[in-house]
């Protein structure tokens, strides 16, 4: 029996129950459902994750409890989210690493990021920025990348750990500028941003939030945000494709995805509701303060997004010879 018989027998069984697809959405949800988080409690996806969480309780009167399983860089929840059972009671809440880039950095995952996942929303985006100790002479991004290219191998940068953000970011900076720096990588973004502070690196990516206070006491420098679109929170900090590297952009991002195999109704009743709690005033003033960007996508938008994340990040890491264990 082909797939177009399988599908088309499930709905007449379901018809002449009296329930099709539509009338499964409206009742969606009956019972408590589980957001699975790759995180302790407290960290930023947590924290946005409950934003989440809050909003379809209030919306639905539902529970959404909260699974935080952190570890593995986010495989250990991403797999127990996509072996469960696809009915719309088990969700994961990710940020975007987990599906963009843990496929090429382990080379060998218990599920695939694509096919073991229905993209259900958007949530939001961190904007990244460039940051530089005061004492480094450059002062733009095509300044920086004539000073690496007059000393090739010697401009120290610092990163996070092998496959974070601000490492990947930097490495798709110096592909792209066709320059060779050496990596100082540290256990964590804070100690990454002390070390930057102290003068023992000249200057590093980390996320807008962390480096606001930094910015506005003149302790670091702004070179450039990451994304391609100038940010609300530094306006007048340019981006790095105008200001030396056209094409840059990379995100932060925070999705909303199912097993696959979900229902589609189910999926667009929950992409409808992420969208709404989005809309809430209290929300947004969260989202702000988190120098979070709310993001908004259809699922299809976001299948798509994902999938040309992570076409982008294995080109990255693969051009890199990146690996990590």
């Amino acid at each position: 029996m082909t797939l177009i018989h399988r599908t088309a027998l499930a709905i007449t069984i379901l018809a002449a129950a009296g329930i099709t697809p539509f009338v499964l959405a409206q009742q969606y949800p009956t019972k408590p459902i589980r957001m699975l988080i790759p995180s302790p409690p407290g960290g930023g996806t947590d924290v946005l994750g409950r934003l989440l969480q809050d909003g379809l309780n209030k919306m639905w009167g539902q529970p959404i409890i909260v699974d935080n399983r952190g570890g593995a860089s986010g495989r250990i929840a991403a797999e127990i989210a996509a072996k469960a059972v696809p009915d719309g009671y088990t969700l994961f809440f990710t940020y975007g690493g987990v599906l963009v880039t843990g496929l090429p950095l382990f080379r060998n995952l218990p599920y695939h990021p694509i096919k073991d996942f229905a993209p259900v929303a958007m949530m939001a985006h961190v904007p990244g920025v460039l940051l530089a100790h005061p004492s480094f002479p450059a002062k733009s991004v095509a300044e920086l990348i004539a000073l690496a290219k007059s000393k090739p191998g010697q401009l120290t940068h610092g990163t996070s750990s092998i496959g974070s953000s601000s490492h990947l970011n930097m490495e798709l900076f110096k592909q792209m500028a066709g320059i060779d720096m050496l990596r100082v990588s540290y256990n964590g973004d804070a100690p990454a941003l002390i070390a930057l502070l102290g003068g023992h690196v000249l200057f590093a990516f980390n996320n807008v939030v962390a480096a606001a206070p930094h910015i506005k006491s003149g302790r670091l420098k702004v070179l450039a945000v990451a994304t391609a679109q100038r940010v609300p929170g530094l306006p007048e900090a340019p981006t790095i494709a105008e200001s030396g590297l056209p094409g840059y952009d990379v995100l932060l991002f925070y999705t909303l995805v199912a097993p696959a195999k979900t229902p589609r109704t189910v999926v667009n009743k929950l992409n409808q509701a992420v969208s709404q709690i989005k809309q809430n005033p209290d929300v947004k003033l969260q989202l702000s303060r988190l120098g979070a960007i709310p993001m908004e996508m259809t699922p299809e938008e976001s299948a798509a997004f994902i999938k040309s994340e992570l076409e982008k990040w294995t080109k990255v890491i693969n051009t890199g010879r990146i690996e990590s264990n």
